[in-house]
């Protein structure tokens, strides 16, 4: 389980995401995997610049929101 940080590095995200990377790239031809992983890293990397993320509502945040609605 990945644990929950208010803040995260680009590298620790990184380092996080390295096994899930690696256990999909065995899909993949083994002399195209290290080519496919750094795509891959890159890809992630470029989402993080491009992208402004939100905190997460909690769910009793949604359940609470859903409640005003009604």
């Amino acid at each position: 389980m990945i644990p929950i940080k208010e803040h995260i590095s680009p590298l620790e995200l990184i380092e996080l995401l390295k096994p899930k990377i690696k256990k999909e790239l065995t899909q993949t031809d083994p002399k195209n995997r290290d080519d496919l992983e750094h795509e891959i890293i890159l890809k992630i990397l470029e989402g993080l610049k491009t992208r402004t993320f939100q905190r997460i509502p909690t769910f009793f945040e949604l359940l609470e929101k859903e409640q005003q609605k009604e």
